[in-house]
């Protein structure tokens, strides 16, 4: 890699623009922008304290920044954030753009700016770690990369695939996982490990440190998926040690390959891979965020994925051509990257570019491809799915930004602030209750969760059940002189959204109404004449849904309530001599009060603590009834 300094020094041309950000400086700046190099290079906008805030590069440096001038950026509000605090604004020429984006990779990789894609992600997923720095080297789960001389693995996104294949490892190469300095001068009592041959017993002296050793390379390229090379050299010491009649050697080398082969299983992607290395990057794109996957397969097996998810407008205040995060990746990792790289043709990565940069920065072929069919072609896929997956699980909220959606897609006549949703819960006619939560500003708003006992409809009516909840709620504002909420959000289609806006129409200015049907997530509103279909990953639509879920979720929870209770306070208590725990017994042992009630004299006193009087009682309380 050509540092920083080399490329300024003998290939570069340093120049720096600087102003003291008031307005008539800022338009001098633009104005000193035009007299940039129309060269490649790389730009730095920085701060008064000369802090960079933001890093990009350019084929025409002239052309890029003066963008950021002249343009609006309407899409990208952080833009013009940034450009405020922008003091001044340095740029460094290169001969060709290959350079310009090596030089800013590194740039990024040094300064970390706070307006450029910061390409961190899974710190919350655990690593594998090799102790290679100490003597006795041991295989630990954390949760942290730290610049301490070991070997990281990760991260693993299936924590549970992940420590399978530490106790497959734990059980090939039997590396300890005490917290023991070793070597020690006396050997020690092995552990109940050592006993269970899932350790070596380097504390008790059972091992030499070059055996031990040996092992602990086997294990890295266990884990580096390298693993057709280790079974060959593990058969070809099989077959030694069966020819020298240490058999027990032999065993040892049969078990490490059986296990080595069970573990692999584990991993092995059902595609036609022919042990395959490769990196594979996709690339999923919603409303406001953007994700990048990048599987890992060797020797044919996946051994691990990432995922990095960005703001849309972080990644559309990027160059319009992110090869930088390209470059980022295999910076940060440190690791080499494998023969093959594919990328997908979304991915806004120059092919060229970073084909030139890979061939200059690594001593052996790399080849960078864009499947257009076949196996990998489908491994492409897949990382678009996984990344589509990921970025529709952690999709990025803003709340204001949502309120804002939503208005534009239902076409309403101002922002929707205030949020109430309805549900009704029931079984068949009986316990039926309904729910209320309330939203302001996008988010739950607890004090306003309000609970309905159905009062007027009688069997099972969800629509007269909705429109007798609405008319309370509204009646019950209008009373108190409060203001109607902005929208109301019916769950369910057409019909219950019929009979909710009944119920408006006895009120002056009435709120806005709309619902979202389950099965389709179709919002119905009476101000569209077809239903509208939104995006999966759609802000508007996750708004909707997180508040559909919220009140399923209270009317669910006061309907179980409600429904304990009529069970706790079972008829059977108001006889007299039986309690909850005689209660408990009859139901227990009859099954239901139907039956307690038609059940002989004789059945009910085989129930323990049952006397004949109390039986008595119980019959004529049924007969009663």
């Amino acid at each position: 890699m050509i540092s920083f300094f080399k490329l300024c020094s003998a290939k570069c041309h340093f120049y720096s623009v600087k102003t003291d950000n008031t307005s008539a400086a800022f338009e001098s700046l633009a104005h000193q922008v035009t007299r940039f190099p129309e060269a490649p290079g790389v730009y730095l906008m920085k701060n008064s304290s000369g802090v960079p805030l933001y890093i990009g590069k350019a084929v025409n440096l002239r052309s890029r920044v003066r963008s950021y001038f002249i343009d609006t950026h309407d899409d990208r509000p952080n833009i013009p954030v940034m450009l405020r605090k922008v003091d001044h604004i340095d740029w460094i020429a290169t001969h060709n753009e290959t350079e310009a984006l090596i030089l800013e990779a590194n740039l990024i990789r040094k300064h970390q700016p706070r307006y450029n894609i910061d390409l961190r992600d899974d710190k919350h997923f655990p690593y594998l770690k090799v102790t290679i720095q100490e003597p006795f080297p041991r295989l630990l789960v954390v949760r942290r990369v730290e610049r301490d001389g070991a070997k990281y693995f990760g991260p693993y996104t299936d924590a549970t695939n992940m420590r399978r294949l530490v106790s497959f490892a734990r059980r090939i190469f039997l590396l300890r996982d005490c917290k023991r300095s070793l070597p020690v001068a006396k050997p020690l009592r092995p552990c109940i490990n050592y006993a269970m041959k899932r350790c070596s017993g380097a504390c008790a002296g059972k091992i030499s440190e070059s055996d031990y050793r040996e092992q602990v390379n086997h294990l890295l390229r266990f884990l580096s998926g390298h693993r057709t090379d280790l079974l060959k050299e593990l058969s070809v010491r099989m077959e030694k040690a069966s020819l020298e009649l240490n058999f027990e050697e032999a065993a040892n080398c049969r078990d490490q390959i059986r296990l080595i082969k069970d573990a692999s299983r584990l991993q092995q992607v059902d595609l036609k891979l022919d042990d395959m290395d490769c990196d594979v990057f996709g690339i999923a794109e919603a409303d406001r965020g953007i994700c990048m996957a990048v599987l890992h397969f060797r020797e044919g097996l996946l051994m691990n994925s990432r995922h990095y998810l960005f703001a849309k407008t972080a990644w559309d205040n990027s160059n319009p051509c992110h090869d930088n995060l390209f470059l980022q990746f295999y910076l940060v990792r440190g690791d080499e990257p494998p023969p093959l790289i594919l990328i997908p043709e979304n991915a806004g990565f120059s092919l060229d570019t970073l084909q030139q940069w890979v061939n200059q920065q690594f001593n052996r072929k790399i080849e960078i491809l864009i499947p257009q069919k076949g196996t990998r072609k489908i491994l492409v896929s897949m990382a678009g799915k996984n990344a589509y997956l990921n970025l529709n699980q952690n999709i990025i909220v803003n709340e204001a930004q949502d309120i804002a959606d939503l208005q534009k897609e239902l076409h309403l006549p101002s922002p929707p602030e205030t949020i109430e949703a309805f549900d009704i819960s029931n079984i068949g006619a009986s316990f039926t209750v309904a729910g209320m939560v309330q939203f302001k500003g996008g988010k739950p708003n607890k004090s306003g969760y309000r609970h309905y006992k159905i009062k007027t409809v009688e069997g099972q009516n969800d629509f007269a059940m909705m429109m007798e909840v609405v008319t309370r709620r509204l009646t019950r504002l209008y009373n108190e002189n409060k203001p109607f909420p902005d929208l109301l959000l019916i769950d369910g289609g057409p019909g219950q959204l019929n009979a909710a806006l009944k119920s408006l129409q006895s009120f002056e200015n009435p709120p806005d109404m709309i619902s979202l049907a389950k099965k389709e997530e179709l919002i119905y509103s009476p101000y569209r004449k077809n239903p509208l279909r939104l995006a999966a990953t759609h802000p508007a639509r996750k708004l909707l849904e997180r508040i559909r879920d919220e009140v399923h979720r209270n009317a669910i929870s006061f309907h179980r309530k409600i429904r304990g209770k009529q069970f706790s306070s079972s008829e059977l208590e108001k006889i007299e001599g039986i309690g909850k725990k005689r209660a408990a017994l009859l139901l227990k042992s009859l099954g239901s009060l139907k039956r307690i009630r038609e059940a002989e004299l004789g059945t009910l006193m085989q129930v323990s603590g049952i006397s004949e009087d109390i039986a008595k009682r119980i019959l004529f309380s049924a007969d009663k009834e």
